[in-house]
């Protein structure tokens, strides 16, 4: 068979750009359940056809819904996955699943009564005492944005996310991620200079947890040298 006639022939078996999208959700519908007990649904927002919605489908102290933009970068992955890339469609929405798990999952666990939403933290200025600290960095990390932060607190904040750390290595701070492959950088913050810091696009494409830990950064990169 003629290469033009086997492209045409692999080309009439690819599946369709909504096709392709509608195998990514599925993904994550089947694993958030399958590996994190949250069933979940997810859709295109009808109201605005550029914004991925994922609802949980059970009892919940935070959000019901995650809006997620659908951005250029999602695109081109839509369309890796349509051209059949290998293992992309597993490894995109592994990454997504975490992503999801990471800010649900600690509010699932608990009672509700022993986790409070980021609105009652900001209300009642109390430190929460349950293990859900992820939920509680939302008001600390407003709390502490506009304060001197030492470089052990900054750790230790940063530290309360689900595989995420804090190291201090070649003059900078580097935020990272523990994934199974690697060791991911989230953003670095410069340890000669007041106010630099940069924010690598891995933490950007994790939206919620991203309004947590941003913050946190832009603290410690503001905090003069001789207090961190």
């Amino acid at each position: 068979m003629k290469k033009k006639q086997l492209a045409k022939l692999k080309q009439q078996f690819r599946p369709s750009y909504e096709t392709a999208r509608q195998q990514l959700f599925a993904a994550i519908e089947s694993k958030t359940a399958a590996n994190h007990d949250l069933p979940t649904t997810v859709y295109i927002n009808p109201k605005n056809q550029d914004e991925l919605l994922i609802e949980l489908l059970k009892d919940t102290t935070k959000e019901q819904k995650i809006a997620v933009p659908l951005d250029e970068n999602f695109k081109i992955v839509v369309k890796r996955i349509q051209r059949q890339e290998a293992g992309l469609l597993d490894r995109f929405s592994d990454n997504l699943v975490d992503e999801i798990a990471a800010y649900w999952v600690p509010a699932a666990a608990q009672p509700a009564a022993a986790v409070a939403s980021p609105q009652e933290q900001e209300k009642s200025q109390t430190e929460a005492t349950t293990t859900d600290t992820a939920a509680d960095e939302t008001a600390d990390a407003q709390q502490t944005a506009t304060a001197s932060m030492t470089f052990a607190a900054f750790s230790e904040k940063i530290a309360a996310f689900p595989k995420f750390s804090v190291t201090k290595t070649n003059g900078q701070a580097t935020v990272v991620e523990a994934t199974p492959k690697e060791q991911r950088i989230l953003a670095t913050i410069a340890e000669d200079a007041v106010g630099q810091f940069e924010i690598m696009p891995a933490l950007e494409r994790k939206y919620k947890i991203k309004l947590d830990v941003i913050p946190l950064i832009e603290a410690y990169a503001a905090t003069s040298l001789d207090q961190r």
